[in-house]
This record gives C-alpha cells, structure tokens and sequence, in this order.
C-alpha cells in the first residue's frame, strides 16, 4: 500500500516536470514574447536605478519565465488531474 501510494506520486511529479517542460518549450525564449521595457522597468525595481548589464537582463528574463510557467502549468496540471478523476469515477 505504502509503494504504491509512493509510486503515485512519483508519477504524478514526473507528469508535472514534464508538463513543464512542454509550457516551456511551445512559449519559446522569452526575448520573444517578454516586452524589454517592461523588463528594464522591473530590472530598476529589483536592481535599483543604476545601469542594467546584460546579465542582469537574462536574469530578468529567466525569472520572468518561470513565473509565467509555473501558474500555466499548475493550471494545465489541475485540469488533467480533474478530468482524469472525473474519467475514472464514471
């Protein structure tokens, strides 16, 4: 019982970090779909008003990609679990 419920979760995280992977990949670099005066503007909050380095901007941009990963694949993630439960309960 106990590896079985340990199984079930391994599955499940393994589903996640692949579902992930696959958010990540379809949305692509984020220099694409992330505006760079937005990111000049948060890299200001986060760094202050000093000179932002190009370093300090693929940091941005890594951050800002996880945090726009992470909740769409929550979402993704709890509408599968959901619809899988409602398959199996029928």
């Amino acid at each position: 019982m106990v590896i079985q419920t340990l199984a079930r979760r391994a599955v499940k995280v393994a589903f996640f970090l692949a579902l992930m992977l696959v958010v990540a990949r379809t949305l692509g670099p984020p220099e694409l779909w992330f505006n760079e005066q937005l990111a000049l503007k948060i890299g200001q909050m986060i760094y202050g008003n000093e000179e932002i380095g190009a370093d300090r901007f693929y940091d941005i941009y890594f951050y800002m990609s996880v945090c726009t990963v992470i909740p769409i694949t929550v979402v993704i993630y709890i509408l599968t679990m959901k619809l899988i439960k409602k398959i199996r309960s029928k």
